[in-house]
């Protein structure tokens, strides 16, 4: 039996739009999950760029 799940296509972000990100959690207030939905990337990339 195969796997016939379809994974979801990887996002590539520069420095730039990371710092970005993370600027609006760090000055704006953002949370975690408004920067989710924005981006379109994973919990757990956020959480590294808030760092």
């Amino acid at each position: 039996m195969t796997n016939t799940t379809q994974r979801k296509e990887r996002i590539n972000f520069t420095i730039e739009q990371k710092l970005d990100y993370a600027k609006l959690m760090a000055h704006e207030n953002y949370s975690n999950k408004k920067i989710i939905a924005i981006s379109g990337t994973g919990s757990s990339a956020v959480t590294r760029w808030r760092e």
